[in-house]
């Protein structure tokens, strides 16, 4: 399975041929969550058509920033069950929590505390979707949090956003961990994922702190890529499983860097044109346009 910031589908520009090898890099996996699904929906539509005929797909209406969240699936391999939602917190269950926010003014590293901060409703809800594969079942929410603004700013306001995100981060594990000690759960192996703007996987990242507070275990995917982002040096995109019975199953996990393998030709064109460092940039700004600037994060389950 992956999980796929697939940037602005739908809103921007993009060739036949771009289409064609997002296609063919969703081909790679048998069931993918995807964000930055437009609210003209069409291409995403063309796009999964162009996958074949066993991909089919399940999809929310719009929220925050026009975007559509999505599932897409090997309807040979993977069986949509019965439980689809989105997930939204009733006004008695939002968490308000002290948020310590970290940035550096002046040469020094400083802390701003907001106390007893409360949360705000999702800018876009987690979508819920329940599968099975074979011997296994599993629920898989789908979710692009809130972003903000980065929180290393010497703006309190900017510092304010990124609380919000955190505490955004906090309410859905939150909700997962009560969702995964309960016995009238409908599937309590329950995966997190998608574009949730943690920039570091480090215990000294509060949104990093705030999605693994419960013990939902992540897949390490930095020890073997820099990150899920072009740029190598954010993880914004995370997959995280519930702890027990689904955590065991990994059998595998990573980022798929396909950055390396398209655009050869233009890569070729700007190396013998720029010095290495703007052809780097020149390329990487084409495949933001044209592909996505994240790479798809996925993990393999044993499902014998």
């Amino acid at each position: 399975m992956a999980s796929w910031n697939i940037a602005n589908l739908g809103a921007q520009d993009r060739t036949e041929n771009a289409l064609k090898v997002i296609s063919n890099i969703l081909k790679r996996f048998e069931l993918i969550a995807a964000q930055e699904i437009n609210e003209e929906f069409r291409t995403f539509e063309r796009v999964v058509s162009m996958m074949g005929s066993k991909y089919d797909y399940i999809m929310t209406d719009t929220a925050g920033n026009a975007e559509r969240l999505a599932f897409v699936y090997d309807k040979s391999k993977v069986t949509p069950l019965n439980l689809f939602g989105e997930l939204a917190l009733r006004t008695h269950e939002f968490p308000k929590r002290t948020v310590r926010v970290p940035f550096r003014k002046g040469g020094v590293d400083q802390e701003q505390v907001f106390e007893k901060f409360r949360f705000a409703p999702f800018d876009r809800n987690p979508f819920i979707g329940t599968f099975s594969a074979g011997t296994i079942a599993f629920t898989l929410v789908n979710c692009h949090l809130y972003f903000g603004s980065f929180g290393n700013s010497t703006k309190e306001s900017e510092r304010k956003k990124y609380a919000r995100r955190v505490l955004e981060i906090f309410a859905l594990s939150k909700w997962a961990d009560r969702r995964a000690n309960r016995k009238a759960t409908y599937d309590r192996d329950i995966i997190l994922t998608g574009d949730m703007n943690v920039p570091a996987m480090t215990e000294d990242d509060p949104a990093f702190k705030a999605l693994t507070e419960f013990g939902f275990q992540p897949v390490e995917f930095p020890s073997k890529v820099g990150g899920s982002n072009l740029g190598n040096d954010k993880t914004y995109d995370q997959m995280v499983f519930a702890p027990g019975t689904i955590a065991n199953l990994i059998k595998s996990s990573g980022v798929f860097d396909f950055d390396n393998a398209i655009f050869a030709s233009l890569w070729d064109k700007l190396r013998a044109e720029h010095p290495k460092a703007k052809a780097v940039r020149e390329f990487a700004k084409h495949v933001r346009h044209h592909i996505s600037d994240h790479r798809p994060l996925w993990a393999e389950l044993d499902i014998s």
